[in-house]
């Protein structure tokens, strides 16, 4: 069925600013498909971009087995990430002033491109030869939909896989000499140990997931282009936040990453 896409990003986009859960796009239509969802995703994305927000890179979601049990959709996802929603310089992060509804978080490797790479056909040697390095990174989910609301493919992808905010840690490590399928990970919230797990996660390597980013692009008409960020999907299950919690995460090599939720 033909939707106008931009007629939907307009009402999607005021609903997924209200302070209230945003009702099913795929109840209000029924016959929406993944790849019109995904245009849907981008509508909104080029709304805010023509607002004067930036587009920073891509994200990969549900990229290990864990998220995708914990979540119930058992493939990966593209979402686009704005400079907006980026809170690496003040990663102190209000849930109430970013009107967070069910906030989570994902420990992440993320890695910065030098130069442009466009599918279809990317390999992980592709990535190998275009990414400047790696950083230590943490995505904060928020899941917007009403809670009987299930979760389906089409609502995650218009809705941009509920993305939150990024955290991106302060080192840049460069990919040479660095195996970062082995690359291990430690998630403290509070001082507890919640979550580790390795690289090894994501696809078999990051490197994997950003270069599926670049195929599934290329299907969208898009390229990863030089200096964009590429999360590449959470190691462990994602864990809820609430206020006054104090999350930091260990890389083995990569270095270290923190956030602070305040209410």
């Amino acid at each position: 069925m033909t939707y106008d896409i931009a007629q939907l990003a307009t009402e999607l986009d005021l609903a997924l600013r209200a302070p209230r859960p945003t009702p099913s796009v795929l109840d209000a239509n029924p016959d929406l498909t993944p790849a019109q969802a995904y245009q849907l995703q981008l509508a909104i994305a080029e709304r805010k971009v023509a607002e004067g927000d930036q587009l920073l890179g891509y994200k990969a979601a549900l990229t290990s087995a864990a998220m995708q049990a914990q979540i119930g959709i058992p493939e990966p996802m593209l979402g686009t990430l704005l400079a907006s929603r980026d809170h690496s310089l003040n990663p102190r992060v209000s849930l109430g002033a970013h009107r967070f509804l069910n906030a989570t978080l994902e420990p992440e490797i993320a890695i910065v491109m030098r130069e442009r790479l466009a599918g279809p056909g990317a390999r992980a040697t592709d990535v190998l030869r275009a990414a400047a390095g790696a950083i230590p990174a943490l995505e904060l989910g928020d899941y917007r939909l009403a809670d009987e609301t299930p979760m389906r493919l089409q609502d995650s992808v218009a809705m941009n896989t509920f993305n939150g905010g990024i955290v991106l840690g302060a080192v840049l490590t460069p990919l040479h000499g660095l195996d970062l399928t082995h690359e291990g990970m430690t998630l403290m919230v509070n001082g507890r140990p919640v979550g580790s797990g390795t690289g090894v996660e994501v696809l078999g390597s990051p490197l994997n997931s950003v270069a599926w980013m670049a195929n599934k692009l290329a299907e969208l008409g898009r390229a990863i282009e030089p200096g964009m960020v590429l999360m590449t999907g959470s190691i462990v299950s994602s864990v809820p936040l609430a206020p006054g919690d104090q999350v930091n995460v260990h890389f083995s090599r990569i270095g270290s990453v923190s956030v602070a939720i305040t209410a």
